[in-house]
């Protein structure tokens, strides 16, 4: 049975139980977070540690801070007593001194012998003292001070047991330092990545994620901790391509190719599909040679959609475009037609390739002629709007030319539109309206002329009857004057009414106004009598000539007669007093001269406030359904309007309506 072991070995393996204890606590402060480490923490241990195996009376530890040289106690063991704390000062004075504050050439342990005379507040047990730098690869953390009562102790320990364990504690705080800072760098990294306004996710060789940024997170909706340790092609591609994707991933390790590129839907947590553009690069290890892939993506679903609009809009255009009736074009700065419609091409009667890339000029001119400036080029480098009447002889025809200039985002102007809308077309409609109206306007008048003709025709019978019942009568010279002013009454409406029918030309000339109303007016008088309409006139006999067309005039007072009208029987069904209708004219004067001012005032039903701005439009009618056509007023305001004059309402609901037309004098 072995004996007890020598005092020599007793002491050295208490010692290494102290050290192993040490390095125990060094290992598990290692794991925490670096940030979370405490370098007074391992100290701590260290001045414990070499207390307990040497018996010591007083091991701390400290550092020399700032550019006062000025002391840091990190750790002790046991705590330092205010006498401790002085001996500590002396000491750090002393080291200061040797060192003048450059504590590099602090490398070697320092045997320090305190003299009693020097430190008499000291006590013997603390003379002696060896002060042990802490330092590895060139960086200085601090160092530890051993007090012992006997000098030979301090000997025995310099090289075979002090050595290791502050090797070990530098050794752990140069760790701590550099996981620090690695960690620091990674986290730097990292923010860095989750800065990228792109999806960075980082791929093994053999295909399964290792790291995924904040991107990737917010647009596949999985986060990292979901998805690392994952096969890229589960997350990052839509399950009918995962297949395809895999194969280019394998193809891209195994081959000479630097890199990957390619678009792949993506389907994300929620079930939402979005459109990704990655780029894939090897990840290389000088050591290891390929180990994976960076690949960044880029999210194109908004792209794609915005794609996707923008197509839907340009074929929207196209369809406008070339469904428009009237020639449209397209033109550059230059002058150079970029665009032109089906009907451009119709009325050139050149195809389109004909048309497009040549001067708007020679298309729409047949060319400068004599070398002449053209207007319209003048008027598509004005860059401003224009509408006017020409002759375009590419088109074989008259037209209405509405140039525009077409702005770019940033206010630019790099093309101008045209429009040509064919005269002769546009006034066979606008006349085809017109008589339209006029026959409307004729029906509506034909039981009255015909009980206005009846009457006189019922008189004459009867004059006639008289004189041959007795020829020899004293009265038959009044008879016959009786016959021919009934005849000649038939006379004057049927004239006055064929006149208003008959389609003739467009003639303008000077007309008397009080002529066309008391025309007008004995074409209904027998409507509005049937009424009970009672109509007041007020014309006065001063009133100038007036220049214009009398057929067009008497239909817009005959349209508005008809209105009022209507809008007296809708309130007063059966006749009355209050059932009034009155026209009255007279000359005004305004900024840009005189004017006549016909008004046509009825004490109808009114109109609301909110149709009244719609009255003028085409086809709008507040009749039932098959009793107007909603063309009336929308044809009498666009021939006030070619008379250069207006039209215009005023009303008051359930009380009356004036319609007011003023017509301009003119002397020519």
């Amino acid at each position: 049975m072995a004996g007890p072991l020598p005092e020599k070995y007793s002491e050295e393996l208490t010692f290494f139980q102290h050290h192993n204890q040490l390095l125990t606590a060094i290992r598990e402060h290692s794991l925490w977070d670096p940030e979370v480490q405490n370098p007074s923490f391992i100290f701590q241990h260290c001045c414990n540690t070499i207390k307990s195996a040497f018996e010591c009376s007083f091991v701390w530890a400290g550092d020399i801070t700032d550019e006062q040289c000025r002391l840091s106690i990190i750790a002790s063991s046991p705590a330092a007593t205010p006498q401790d704390s002085s001996i500590q000062h002396y000491i750090a004075g002393l080291l200061i001194r040797k060192f003048n504050c450059d504590f590099s050439a602090f490398t070697e342990p320092l045997y320090l012998y305190l003299d009693a005379e020097e430190v008499e507040q000291f006590t013997a047990d603390n003379h002696y003292c060896l002060a042990w730098p802490v330092a590895y690869r060139h960086r200085t953390y601090g160092f530890v001070v051993m007090h012992c009562q006997q000098k030979e102790i301090i000997c025995e320990l310099k090289t075979e047991l002090i050595s290791p364990v502050i090797d070990d504690i530098a050794l752990a705080l140069y760790s701590r330092d550099t996981a620090l800072k690695l960690k620091i760098e990674r986290d730097y990294n990292k923010e860095i990545i989750d800065t990228i306004q792109a999806l960075m996710v980082t791929i093994s060789p053999c295909g399964t994620i290792i790291s995924f940024n904040r991107i990737a997170e917010k647009i596949t909706g999985y986060t990292e901790r979901e998805t690392v340790g994952k096969y890229w092609v589960d997350i990052l591609s839509d399950p009918d391509n995962r297949q395809e994707f895999q194969q280019r991933f394998s193809d891209t390790l195994k081959g000479d190719q630097p890199d990957i590129n390619f678009k792949a839907p993506l389907l994300s947590k929620d079930g939402s599909a979005r459109y990704i553009n990655w780029h894939g690069s090897i990840r290389h290890n000088i050591e290891t040679g390929k180990v994976g892939l960076v690949m960044l993506g880029i999210d194109e679903t908004g792209n794609m959609a915005a794609d996707q609009q923008l197509q839907m809009l340009t074929a929207r255009w196209e369809k406008i475009f070339n469904s428009i009736q009237d020639p449209v074009l397209v033109v550059s700065r230059e002058n150079i037609i970029l665009d032109a419609n089906p009907a451009t091409c119709a009325a050139t009667k050149k195809h389109r390739d004909e048309v497009v890339g040549k001067n708007v000029c020679d298309i729409l001119h047949g060319g400068h002629g004599g070398g002449a400036g053209c207007p319209l080029e003048e008027s598509i480098g004005n860059q401003k709007t224009r509408i006017s009447e020409t002759e375009l002889h590419g088109f074989h025809g008259s037209y209405m030319l509405t140039v525009t200039p077409l702005f770019e985002e940033n206010g630019e102007i790099n093309a101008t539109l045209l429009v040509a809308r064919n005269l002769t077309q546009e006034e066979v409609v606008r006349a085809e309206a017109i008589r339209v109206s006029q026959l409307a306007a004729i029906g509506e008048l034909a039981s009255g002329v015909a009980h206005e003709i009846n009457n006189p025709i019922n008189t004459i019978i009867n004059y006639a009857q008289i004189i041959l019942d007795d020829p020899q009568d004293g009265s038959v010279d009044k008879s016959l004057g009786n016959i021919i002013d009934e005849s000649k009454r038939i006379a004057g409406i049927v004239s006055n009414l064929l006149d208003f029918a008959r389609c003739r030309e467009e003639m303008v000339g000077p007309s008397d106004v009080c002529r066309i109303i008391a025309n007008s007016l004995q074409l209904v008088a027998h409507l509005l009598k049937k009424d009970g309409i009672t109509c007041s006139v007020t014309l006065p006999d001063s009133l100038p000539q007036l220049l214009c067309n009398e057929q067009q005039l008497q239909q817009v007072i005959l349209n508005l007669i008809s209105n009022a009208r209507y809008a007296l029987n809708s309130r007063y069904p059966k006749p009355c007093p209050e059932k009034r209708l009155e026209i009255a004219a007279g000359i005004v004067v305004q900024n840009e001269g005189s004017c006549i001012q016909i008004t046509i005032t009825d004490h109808g039903s009114g109109i609301a406030d909110e149709i009244q701005d719609r009255l003028f439009d085409p086809f709008f009618s507040t009749k039932p359904k098959g009793e107007g056509t909603g063309l009336g007023l929308s044809i009498s305001h666009g021939l006030i309007r070619e008379h250069g004059g207006s039209i215009r309402v005023q009303s008051n609901p359930g009380k009356w309506t004036r319609f007011i037309v003023e017509l301009p004098v003119r002397s020519d």
